[in-house]
């Protein structure tokens, strides 16, 4: 603490320098004061008020010390979501912003602009970030009160719902003969019938095949944001499960005529194929197939053919009145949760049903 008089002006001033929430020191000055007493008390509330981090932190100091905190706590792809969300947030509300200025009507004007040409979904994905990063700030004595609290997301009536699409057995058998090349046509299959998503898949090394047992390992994926392999997921995302005959055999062969070690990629070798090129083959393959049959074929992308995999599953719990397999294996085989394929698939449902009830009049048919 230190004050003294500006001899030009006859005035007096305090100076000095603290240090902020990152460790760095920052000088600060002030000016104006016509008598000593007005100085040092000005700059006895000055510290004072330094000595409450929270009342004087910015948007982008919290930016910080959040991410700092999150970093060893969460996966590296949602780190990087959040990082990129977040910044938005920044980027539109100012980085100097004050929290503690930083009102709920400021966060849905910025929500209003971010979202503008997305949808409620996007809407609730952004907020919930923002949001957990003013718990983190209350929790840690930043904030007096959480401004996300009191903002809800409210859906466009008018909104239309994208439908999920996917493909039949049919239609994938359509497809399946216009995929020449023996990688993209393993790939493709493994994807429609073992549902994986396409980060597991490009994960897999030959290792994780047991061929003896017929049977594929998953316990990694790859992401493309980080150009690496990391952890699946969820914990339900580890997985082992059984590979129909005639896929191993494909597996088989096409590993034969690689001949590769099994510390390989399966589809890539030495580093996966991307993502892009997967889409580009595959959209390709889809214009082929519809140029060349008179059923035409809807045009998906790659996370869909995981979806034709549980809506050919689920399809298939119960054919000609008998019970195949439950909703809890088909969950187990996508590597999701049991609530989670009912939120997805439970559209698809009523397909199952109708074989219940064959089971419940042929139980109860008259002789």
């Amino acid at each position: 603490m230190a004050v003294k008089k500006d001899t030009k002006t006859g005035t007096w001033y305090f100076y000095g320098s603290y240090k902020m929430m990152n460790g760095k020191q920052k000088q600060y000055k002030k000016r104006g004061f016509p008598k000593k007493k007005d100085a040092v008390k000005a700059e006895i509330l000055f510290r004072a008020d330094i000595k409450t981090p929270y009342k004087n932190l910015t948007l982008e100091e919290l930016f910080t010390l959040y991410s700092e905190y999150t970093e060893k706590r969460i996966k590296d792809n949602t780190y990087n979501t959040q990082t990129r969300v977040l910044q938005r947030w920044i980027d539109i509300i100012g980085k100097d912003t004050l929290i503690k200025k930083i009102k709920s009507s400021n966060l849905e004007d910025a929500l209003e602009l971010m979202i503008r040409k997305s949808n409620s979904n996007t809407a609730v994905n952004y907020l919930n970030r923002l949001n957990k990063m003013f718990r983190y700030a209350v929790q840690r004595g930043y904030l007096e009160t959480n401004p996300c609290a009191p903002i809800e997301v409210i859906k466009n009536p008018n909104e239309k719902r994208n439908e999920m699409k996917y493909w039949t057995l049919d239609q994938f058998n359509l497809f399946i003969p216009f995929v020449t090349n023996p990688m993209y046509n393993l790939l493709f299959k493994n994807q429609f019938y073992n549902g994986t998503r396409i980060g597991e898949a490009l994960a897999l090394t030959w290792e994780d095949i047991d061929f003896e047992n017929k049977t594929i390992t998953i316990n990694k994926t790859w992401s493309k944001d980080l150009h690496k392999v990391t952890t699946p997921k969820t914990n339900n995302s580890y997985r082992t499960i059984t590979i129909p005959s005639f896929l191993c055999d494909n597996f088989k062969a096409y590993k034969e005529l690689l001949d590769v070690p099994d510390k390989s990629f399966i589809f890539g070798i030495d580093v996966p194929i991307s993502n892009t090129a997967v889409r580009t083959y595959l959209l390709r393959a889809i214009k082929a197939a519809n140029q060349n049959n008179e059923e035409q074929i809807p045009t998906i992308r790659i996370h869909d053919l995981r979806h034709s995999c549980a809506s050919y599953m689920i399809g298939n719990m119960v054919r000609d009145g008998s019970s195949n397999f439950s909703l809890y294996d088909v969950a187990k085989r996508l590597g999701d949760n049991l609530n989670t394929v009912l939120s997805v698939y439970a559209h698809w449902l009523p397909q199952a049903d109708k074989g219940i009830v064959q089971i419940m009049d042929k139980d109860n048919a008259l002789d």
